[in-house]
């Protein structure tokens, strides 16, 4: 005759392994339903994407210098402030772009651009007022225009890397162009100071070394994409088959290991 407790201790173990089963089942579906598609961190870039890293890195490289500059040059207590705070910022962001860039595989520039190097020049020649107005128009010039791009780019990036790095991006610009504008020395043509920053539509301007393929993230549509979202369904749908399916098998189970001990 069977022994009861010994049925009982030898249903445990198996318990503890369907247990197990069904856990490592569902884990991929829950964390494709909450966390995003899996691909999503590591999707391909769009020419947009690499721009940001480019743009923001160019911008870093002559407003960061430049805002030391002027803030410790000036003897107006409010440009001290502004210039300040956008060299402490550039600097975190910048570390921020390297890092994002480091991560995705996008090489970056090393110097600013000739153009920007003229702004550097053009600041730094001047002294007083005359200084602090070239440096707040030029600045202000130099963030509204770079603001579409990183805007775009994180509403539309296919990229988990690059939309953390837009999401920070987004802010510092903002923040900047309010301080600059506090000022009360920006002049409501400043925007016309410097080149338009748009996505480029076939390439990347300033980045002769693209690293990373730059195709199937260019179109409209939600982050993740119908795709993504079917898959996410679809999975779901077979994970609750699955685990109904186990609960009645264990059922059986259990009912027919109850019998064989009576």
């Amino acid at each position: 005759m069977t022994n009861p407790a010994r049925s009982r201790h030898a249903v445990k173990p198996r318990s503890r392994r369907l247990l197990s089963l069904l856990v490592a089942s569902l884990l991929p579906v829950i964390s494709l339903l909450c966390g995003g598609s899996p691909a999503s961190a590591q999707a391909e870039l769009a020419p947009a994407d690499e721009e940001i890293l480019v743009k923001v890195r160019l911008a870093g490289l002559w407003e960061g210098p430049i805002s030391k500059l002027i803030s410790e040059r000036t003897t107006n207590p409010k440009i001290r402030e502004v210039g300040g705070h956008l060299s402490e910022e550039h600097a975190v962001l910048d570390g921020e772009v390297q890092k994002t860039a480091a991560q995705v595989g996008v090489s970056l520039p090393s110097q600013p651009t000739a153009q920007q190097q003229g702004w550097m020049d053009e600041i730094s020649g001047k002294t007083g007022a005359e200084a602090d107005r070239t440096y707040v128009n030029l600045a202000r010039a130099a963030h509204g225009t770079v603001f579409p791009l990183v805007a775009t780019v994180r509403a539309t990036t296919k990229n988990d890397a690059i939309r953390s790095f837009a999401q920070k991006a987004v802010n510092a610009v903002m923040r900047h162009m309010t301080l600059l504008e506090g000022t009360g020395l920006a002049r409501a043509d400043s925007l016309t100071g410097a080149t338009p920053a748009t996505p480029a539509a076939n390439g990347v301007a300033g980045n002769p070394a693209r690293s990373v393929a730059t195709t199937g993230a260019e179109g409209g549509g939600d982050e993740l994409g119908f795709g993504g979202v079917l898959l996410g369904v679809l999975a779901g749908l077979v994970a609750i088959a699955a685990t109904l399916g186990l609960v009645r098998w264990f059922g059986a189970y259990r009912r027919g290991s109850r019998h064989a001990s009576d």
